[in-house]
């Protein structure tokens, strides 16, 4: 291997390092400033650093010589075998991709009272949690109603009373933030 390989496998190694530090801890501060479960930031984590990881992988076996077509072989085994494991729940990705971005932009949280919009099938109820896969509801009889991550991405959802005031969006560092 070349000294130059090393280097540059070096430089996204280190970057992988600081890169998946600094993921997190901006998981961590939205979680906190949109007072979102520990959990649900968990799970948040935990899928942008594998995606992250899978990113700094690829790029460092294309450095040292791993063909793309070795590459492209590898990883499409990879998702043929994913494929067929969750060819069952094939919506599972669509609900983890959802959940991401409902952390990050949906307006509503865990304690307000909501109303998704689904025609006949319309749903309300106080937000207990949000998890990786669903959206679970306490509704008024007391039941508690799981409703997929996906599916409220795509249908209108209306915040009938909110226990909180909406979060600053800032990309600031926080010690400039007061």
């Amino acid at each position: 291997m070349h000294t130059e390989a090393i280097i540059f496998v070096l430089l996204i190694a280190t970057a992988y390092v600081i890169g998946k530090k600094n993921i997190s801890r901006l998981v961590e501060r939205i979680g906190h400033e949109r007072n979102i479960s520990a959990a649900r930031t968990q799970y948040v984590n935990t899928v942008l650093n594998i995606a992250f990881t899978i990113i700094a992988i690829t790029a460092s076996g294309m450095i040292i010589g791993v063909g793309l077509k070795d590459l492209s072989v590898l990883l499409g085994s990879m998702f043929a075998v994913l494929g067929v494991a969750l060819f069952a729940q094939w919506s599972i990705l669509s609900n983890v991709t959802a959940s991401i971005i409902v952390f990050f932009f949906f307006p509503y949280r865990v304690g307000d009272f909501v109303k998704i919009l689904d025609g006949e099938n319309s749903l309300e109820g106080t937000i207990k949690e949000i998890t990786l896969f669903h959206v679970i509801l306490n509704t008024a009889d007391g039941s508690l109603a799981t409703y997929p991550n996906s599916l409220v991405f795509q249908k209108a959802v209306t915040i009938q009373s909110s226990q909180h005031k909406p979060a600053p969006i800032t990309l600031e560092p926080e010690e400039t933030q007061q």
